[in-house]
């Protein structure tokens, strides 16, 4: 809206009906109603403008990956036989970005015009939301009034995470081949043996022993190693808007599939441990596995409020993470109830590395009481500079 133009209108308009009032004539009438008309005639070239042109939009299908871009169409056309002026499209912003258009040029289009454009849809967030043209904006005569209106037909689409390598991590010795469990190099039977449980694996069978026993018997593996990672995945839905859980949410979720990959890739087995209704542990050692937990995260939907909690008082007083190597949970933040259970968490004095999605990235880790390493990650940089 044009306030100055609406002012000096309303000025005219009071001094049109102090003319009529005091003096009358044909001239103060003709001026009063020339007065009148200019904002009646704004109000109906917009609704004229809205009732004529056509916007269309399509992607090539709903299915998206995170920051991967897709091919994006766009027609803008004017059916009318009159010429239409300042109208601006206005973009779904906050969770994708259209390249090579920018929300904040007017167009104008002839009459029986048509714009076109092919380009690029980048989504940043995994998750369903709407993406592409969100509303137009029509200016009417002079600029003096403004409307805005939604599409009727928005576009939704689904974003997959984005699958993120690391070749080495930011923070800490990971990296270094001497901290590294090759699973090639523990396939070697030793000479003890123990009673077959579920998830043994079959080929690892001491048949002789199982004769004598009567019952599986399996042989222990060279090296007492302990075993993998475990992940602790944060599950819980801390804010109620999109525009504040999306964020930390998606990064949540590329963290957690971006450091199984990287263990899983140097020969590392990752438990990624989640809650929802239950408490539930994906094992993952192969990359025919990842790809498995990548499926769960696809559509994973995060819980009520105090799931996380629920899931780390259940870890503390199990049997869950008697025999890990490091336990990595992937947290929103990390407040005074958090840093208790973890203290619990490591009360065997396991390695303790907490990726922290509700701070932003700092120069060096924090160390809490309980050897508990604080890694920020933020939502803002990506992925792969703050792991």
């Amino acid at each position: 809206m044009n306030r100055r133009l609406l002012i000096i209108l309303l000025i005219l308009f009071i001094l049109s009906l102090v003319g009529i009032t005091l003096y009358g004539g044909p001239v103060t009438y003709l001026f009063f109603f020339l007065v009148l008309l200019l904002p009646l005639s704004n109000a109906l070239y917009i609704l004229y403008v809205i009732s004529s042109i056509r916007l269309y939009q399509e992607t090539d299908g709903r299915d998206m990956t995170c920051s991967v871009p897709s091919d994006f169409y766009l027609t803008l056309s004017n059916e009318s036989p009159l010429s239409f002026s300042s109208v601006r499209m206005i973009f779904y912003s906050s969770f994708s970005t259209i390249t090579g258009l920018d929300d904040r040029t007017e167009y104008e289009l002839p009459p029986h015009s048509t714009i076109k454009r092919k380009t690029k849809l980048v989504c940043r967030y995994r998750g369903e939301y709407l993406v592409g043209i969100k509303e137009l904006e029509v200016k009417g005569l002079f600029s003096l009034f403004t409307l805005k209106y939604m599409i009727k037909e928005p576009l939704s689409v689904i974003v997959a995470p984005a699958m993120v390598q690391l070749n080495e991590l930011k923070f800490g010795e990971d990296n270094e081949d001497s901290d590294r469990d090759s699973l090639q190099n523990r396939t070697e039977p030793d000479i003890t043996v123990r009673e077959y449980v579920p998830g043994d694996n079959p080929r690892l069978l001491h048949h002789k022993a199982s004769a004598v026993m009567q019952k599986p018997m399996i042989r222990e593996l060279k090296g007492g190693e302990k075993d993998g990672i475990m992940i602790i995945m944060e599950s819980e839905r801390h804010y109620p808007e999109p525009e504040r859980y999306l964020p930390s949410e998606n990064r949540i979720i590329e963290c957690t599939l971006a450091l199984t990959l990287y263990y899983v890739s140097n020969n590392i087995p990752v438990d990624v441990v989640y809650r929802t209704t239950a408490m539930n542990s994906v094992h993952v050692r192969t990359y025919q596995e990842y790809e498995g937990l990548y499926e769960i995260m696809r559509s994973f939907s995060f819980g009520e409020k105090g799931s996380t909690i629920s899931l780390l008082n259940e870890l503390c007083y199990g049997t869950h993470v008697g025999n890990v190597r490091m336990i990595v949970p992937v947290l929103i933040d990390f407040g005074e109830e958090e840093r208790l259970l973890t203290e619990k968490l490591n009360i065997s004095r396991v390695p303790l590395r907490v990726y922290l999605t509700g701070r932003e990235p700092a120069p060096e880790p924090a160390v809490y009481p309980g050897d508990a390493e604080i890694i920020p990650v933020g939502t803002l940089l990506p992925t792969e500079e703050v792991l």
